[in-house]
C-alpha cells in the first residue's frame, strides 16, 4: 500500500445545531491548535472546503476538532472532533460524525491521497 500524504477535507455539514433555530458559529482547527474555518453553520447547511490538502506528518493521524462559540457571551465549547488515518488511502470520500455526545452534531466528508 502506498504511503497517504494529505488528507482532503471535502465538505461539513451542520446536521444539529445547538440552537435550533438559529445558526452555530464553529471553529474548525487542527489537534495541534491550528485553525483552518471560521463558519457559521444552520441545520441543513454545508461548508466546501475551498481545495483545503492538510499533510499527514510520518503517516500519523490527522484530527480535526470542531469548536462552537457564542457570540454573546464569548464562550467556546468543544462539540467534537474527528481522527483521519493514512491507512484509508484510495478509498474514495469518506464520512465521520463529529459531536454525538454534544448539543450539536456535524458530518466531515474527506478523502484521503
Amino acid at each position: 500500500m502506498a504511503n497517504a500524504a494529505f488528507a482532503k477535507l471535502l465538505y461539513l455539514e451542520a446536521q444539529r445545531t445547538q440552537d435550533p433555530d438559529g445558526a452555530d458559529e464553529i471553529v474548525i482547527s487542527r489537534g495541534d491548535g491550528g485553525v483552518f474555518e471560521k463558519v457559521r453553520l444552520r441545520k441543513g447547511e454545508f461548508y466546501e472546503f475551498d481545495e483545503r490538502f492538510v499533510p499527514f506528518v510520518n503517516q500519523a493521524p490527522i484530527d480535526i476538532l470542531l469548536h462552537e462559540m457564542d457570540e454573546s457571551s464569548g464562550r467556546v465549547s468543544f462539540i467534537g472532533g474527528a481522527k483521519i488515518i493514512a491507512s484509508e488511502v484510495g478509498l474514495g470520500e469518506r464520512k465521520q460524525a463529529i459531536g454525538a455526545l454534544s448539543l450539536s452534531l456535524y458530518e466531515l466528508t474527506y478523502k484521503v491521497l
